[in-house]
């Protein structure tokens, strides 16, 4: 949709933003919402095909929008972005690391990047690649790949691991033997196995299960802090932008304000870890 008074890549670019930021919510919402044997694997694959689409985009927007800034506000070529980034979000966060120095404040500080973030994006990065056509490839061809569900599976483990006490963990393991004692539910095996083929006894289903929730808004914290510099960068874009703008005597506007998007990024710890809703909080 075009604007009165605006040149029409800000509208463009404005378009994308929504687009960007809408697909990050929902990928956020749809991961609160994925588990195992409840019928809700399908929530899996929504959600990294939302994070992992609107991580590329969000660092897309960052690599066009220096382009413009270092061009006389000329913008590369479809061919230049498929040629260097594709739809490598690894490369595009590289790439966008390098640009920091130049769009913010030298003194800010920027947290380290975990294992566990360093996990995070090259899972995304291979799910945007190839990894969301897993299962149609591995049917026709038999590839043996690891499937992402499986991937996702040892990233969780290990964010419910790095993020909960060990005495949190221990009780809420006993915590289920104690309820399937309860109830009368027997520890035996089910039909279904473990990626090494195993069959899975009910504990370890239900087990599963609880890391699967109990991971989910942690891993979503670690999202949240790994985009959380792009927000910045964006942001020191923009500020640029409407400087080189006042100072050239454009009459339109071209970059967008995009710190009107992103600021959902800015959430801490303990409030994502609360927050059961994304798109309505931030669409209202």
């Amino acid at each position: 949709m075009n604007h009165i008074g605006f040149d029409k890549k800000f509208s463009l670019l404005v378009q994308e933003a929504h687009l960007t930021k809408n697909t990050l919510l929902s990928g956020f919402e749809l991961l609160l919402k994925a588990n195992f044997f409840q019928d809700k694997d399908g929530y899996f694959y929504s959600a990294f095909f939302h994070l992992s689409i609107g991580a590329e985009r969000m660092l897309k927007l960052a690599v066009i929008t220096h382009y413009m800034l270092t061009n006389n506000y000329q913008t590369p070529t479809i061919q230049q972005l498929k040629k260097d980034y594709g739809h490598d979000i690894k490369t595009l966060y590289n790439e966008c690391q390098k640009l920091m120095p130049i769009y913010r404040n030298p003194q800010a500080t920027q947290p380290p990047r975990t294992a566990i973030d360093d996990a995070l994006i090259v899972f995304f990065t291979e799910y945007g690649i190839g990894s969301r056509y897993f299962n149609l490839n591995e049917v026709c061809e038999a590839k043996m790949d690891r499937s992402p569900l499986y991937k996702w599976l040892d990233i969780a483990s290990s964010v419910y691991e790095e993020y909960t006490p060990y005495q949190v963990r221990e009780k809420s393991a006993l915590n289920l033997l104690y309820r399937m004692d309860r109830e009368g539910s027997p520890n035996v095996f089910t039909i279904h196995l473990t990626e090494q083929g195993h069959p899975m006894t009910v504990f370890e289903l239900l087990h599963r299960q609880y890391v699967i929730e109990k991971s989910a808004p942690l891993a979503i914290w670690r999202i949240v802090e790994t985009l959380q510099p792009i927000h910045f960068l964006l942001k020191g874009m923009a500020d640029k932008a409407q400087d080189y703008e006042i100072a050239n005597n454009m009459s339109s506007m071209v970059i967008p304000h995009y710190e009107d998007f992103f600021y959902f990024l800015l959430a801490d710890k303990a409030t994502i870890k609360r927050r059961k809703k994304w798109l309505d909080i931030f669409n209202s």
